[in-house]
């Protein structure tokens, strides 16, 4: 039994509490303010500022591991107090691709440079040291949800909640891409359910926090982004369209979206386009699809799944449930 300490009170935070609340591991929620709703639901909340390393510090007596849902500051304000209070292991808020595929002038960093900076020096220091693992996703499905990332309470503080703000909107039927990349590859994406992340993660501790890697990698499934746009098309469609689902032919209804296919080597002017007109919502679109060209959520081989007995949802399953399934031929 480990005492546990999610910091943060949003949806992932909720799916962390919701799975921990299934195991014999007391936890506690550390939130910026009461949380009546998630007292209610027999959580235990503290009330921080993480501002103040006095408070974190007294909070996080006793707490063998940190679940992170914060970022920026907060988090490495949270990093220093939870090293100087003997936490054993630190698991930041950083679940997406690999680390390892982010690029050095990274405009999707966000703060999380700093924030492995900080972890690295904790990891290794004499007095308080404290070690720390990454959960690498991929790209939550949940970007493609019905009322987007804010319908769970989550990507407000990265700008990524709203519908059509990652590669399609299924609700408009609209997409902006990028296929394939410089080299005329299929350009491939991890896609993981952030409730499947909460299964996930719960099921490591089960591992022994003494086991755990510096990064575990975890996906439910791995589809190249015409497949991502054939897919979410089918389950919106109305004409006839044959298609491969796990290497089974398929013909469902479907009436393709309206997709403007941008080519890898043309992404750089079409930044620098919406860059001059100030439409920073396309700004943001298109250094998400610079970063999927170049492999950010893409890897091979994720070292949790087959440690653990969690079987995540399919892709296809998890669309169909939230656009609706194709009409029967």
């Amino acid at each position: 039994m480990m005492r546990i300490a999610i910091a943060g009170s949003g949806g992932l935070a909720q799916i962390f509490a919701q799975y921990l609340n299934d195991t014999v591991h007391p936890f506690i929620i550390l939130s910026r303010e009461d949380q009546p709703a998630l007292v209610s639901n027999g959580y235990q909340v503290a009330v921080v500022d993480y501002d103040s390393q006095d408070d974190l510090r007294y909070t996080l007596r006793g707490i063998d591991l940190v679940l992170s849902t914060v970022s920026g500051v907060p988090q490495i304000n949270l990093i220093d107090a939870a090293a100087h209070s003997g936490v054993r292991r630190f698991v930041p808020a950083e679940f997406e691709g690999p680390p390892a595929r982010r690029t050095g002038n990274d405009p999707l960093d966000r703060g999380k440079r700093a924030t492995i900076d900080r972890l690295r020096h904790w990891s290794s220091h004499p007095r308080h040291r404290m070690r720390f693992t990454i959960f690498s996703c991929g790209v939550f499905y949940e970007r493609f949800a019905n009322g987007g990332m804010a319908a769970l309470d989550m990507g407000a503080s990265t700008g990524i909640q709203n519908e059509g703000s990652y590669m399609m909107n299924a609700r408009l039927g609209t997409a902006e891409v990028v296929e394939c990349n410089t080299s005329g590859q299929p350009v491939y994406v991890c896609l993981t359910s952030v409730y499947d992340v909460g299964r996930f993660v719960i099921a490591a501790l089960d591992l022994g926090l003494q086991t755990w890697p510096g990064e575990f990698r975890m996906s439910g499934e791995r589809r190249t982004v015409t497949e991502i746009l054939q897919w979410a098309a089918a389950v919106r469609g109305s004409k006839n369209y044959n298609f491969n689902l796990n290497n089974e032919m398929l013909t469902c209804a479907v009436q393709m979206f309206s997709t403007d296919v941008i080519e890898p080597q043309d992404l750089a002017a079409h930044l620098q386009h919406a860059t001059y007109y100030q439409d920073y919502a396309k700004v943001a679109r298109i250094q998400e699809l610079i970063a999927t060209e170049q492999r950010r959520y893409d890897f091979e081989n994720p070292n949790l799944n087959p440690l653990v007995n969690v079987q995540p949802i399919l892709f296809w399953n998890w669309l169909s449930a939230q656009w609706g399934v194709p009409p029967a031929q």
